[in-house]
């Protein structure tokens, strides 16, 4: 089976002008946790999760009125073709830990969006369960056994004093793979997967 078999094809996308104000708007109007950015001609350029604006907007103290999408949209984007096929897509998910991906034809104009949910639906079960804890596996970092649920530490003032551009990295020098989706998805590179500017 391919991407383009049980992609969502009814998929609103954002230009990069709009304002973060107006998309999370959008996005709490239409329950979606993801818009695809897009030029005019239907280009796709980035998305913006949710994610995208808690960490990049709210986090930072950016005024969600005057940012642009443009500014805090995740890019390059991390898609398929349409003929894609589901475990290639379900390798690429678990390879990038996105649970979301777009499907773009040739020129990069978008088409539709393949989700975990659509793998699970029509994925073989056990090629879907691996997909899922895959995601799930590189979204969630090794967690202690012992401890207590305990009051979050404060952030240090350098982060919202843009003194880096990274969550710092944990005791063992390697960063939260749900922060490096945030800021540097990466396209794969074989013949199912081309990269747009």
């Amino acid at each position: 089976m391919r991407c383009e078999e049980i992609m969502s094809q009814d998929v609103q996308w954002i230009r990069p002008d709009e304002t973060v104000a107006r998309t999370a708007k959008l996005m709490a109007f239409h329950n979606l946790g993801l818009l695809p950015v897009c030029n005019a001609d239907g280009k796709a350029i980035g998305v913006i999760t949710d994610r995208d604006i808690a960490l990049r907007v709210v986090g930072k103290d950016r005024p969600a009125a005057k940012t642009k999408v443009g500014d805090v949209m995740t890019a390059p984007v991390q898609f398929v073709p349409p003929d894609c096929p589901l475990d290639r897509a379900g390798e690429m998910m678990v390879s990038a830990g996105v649970s979301r991906l777009l499907v773009l034809d040739d020129q990069g104009h978008l088409k539709g969006l393949v989700s975990l949910a659509d793998l699970l639906v029509h994925e073989s079960a056990g090629d879907a369960l691996d997909t899922a804890r895959g995601i799930y596996a590189r979204e969630t970092p090794d967690h202690p056994t012992v401890g207590h649920p305990h009051l979050a530490s404060e952030p240090t003032p350098e982060y919202f004093h843009g003194a880096h551009d990274r969550a710092p990295a944990d005791e063992s020098g390697a960063e939260h793979p749900a922060r490096l989706e945030a800021e540097n998805v990466n396209v794969g590179g074989d013949r199912s997967s081309k990269e747009f500017p």
